[in-house]
Parts: C-alpha cells; structure tokens; sequence
C-alpha cells in the first residue's frame, strides 16, 4: 500500500499543469516532415496519442527516446501513437539525422515556425510531452524527460 502511494505521489508531482494553458481539443496540426513535405496531423478517432516536444541537441529528449520508442513498439496500432515533433530551430535534416542516429521508431514532424508550439500551450522547455486521448482531448503535459512509470499510470488511468 505504501508503495501505491508513494508511486501515487510521484505522478502526481511528474504530470502537471503549464503557466500556459493548451486548447483542450487537440486542433490539426501543421507540420513538417524530416523530408520537407507538409502535413495536417489529426489523431484518427479513438486513438491516444503521446505528443512529445523534443530537440536532437537535448540530453534528455534524447534519454527518453527508448522509453518512446518501447511505447509505440509495445502499444503503437489503431488505439496508441507517439508523435514526435522537433521544436523550431531544428532544420528538418538535423531532425531526419537524429531520428536515423538514435533508432527513432516513431513518426517525427519539425514545428518549423514554432507555431505548433504555441497553439498547443506555448511550449518553452524540452521535453515536453502532451497526452491526448482517444477523444481528442489534451488531458496531460508533461515537462522534463519522461519516464516508463509515469506514462503508464496515465494510460491505465485512461483504460488503454
């Protein structure tokens, strides 16, 4: 029981809340592919998706690459996705790099003018990571290298 607790508290002081709010309702998405071709990204109806705000040249964007790519490789499909999207600053080449350095099995876009960052909250730090649920409702950030633990409780919370 103490150690439900204890993990209990962990969450709760892992998956908070930002100074800026995002839209409730996950809008399309305008993004870039690593190879330059533009994108209106929507998750598909009933389908989580674990939007994470990374950077090639962040440590611990790049810690967290094996625990998102165990999540898609685990729970990717119809039901779960991670969508990785490289802030602005990164030239969408550095990005396709990155992904073929470190593995990345997951699909990646580039915020290329930022915009997606701050229609989704205003996201200043990496990571940062958005839960949204098969609704399409943002109902989680996450700032700060996310771990195994912590998204799972979030997602057994939401039944996936």
């Amino acid at each position: 029981m103490l150690v439900l607790l204890l993990v209990g508290v962990y969450v709760f002081t892992q998956w908070r809340g930002s100074a800026a709010t995002p839209p409730k309702q996950l809008p399309v998405l305008v993004l870039q592919s690593p190879s330059g071709q533009w994108l209106d990204y929507q998750p598909r109806s009933g389908e989580v998706t674990l939007i994470n705000f990374w950077s090639p040249d962040c440590p611990p964007c790049v810690a967290e690459i094996p625990v998102l790519n165990g999540l898609q490789k685990w729970l990717g499909g119809a039901h779960f996705t991670v969508l990785g999207v490289a802030v602005a600053g990164n030239a969408p080449i550095v990005v396709a790099q990155a992904k073929s350095r470190y593995g990345i099995i997951y699909p990646v876009y580039v915020d290329s003018s930022g915009g997606v960052s701050r229609l989704l909250g205003g996201v200043t730090l990496t990571p940062t990571s958005l839960l949204v649920n098969g609704q399409g409702r943002i109902v989680g950030r996450y700032v700060g290298a996310i771990s195994l633990p912590v998204i799972l409780w979030h997602l057994l919370r939401m039944q996936l």
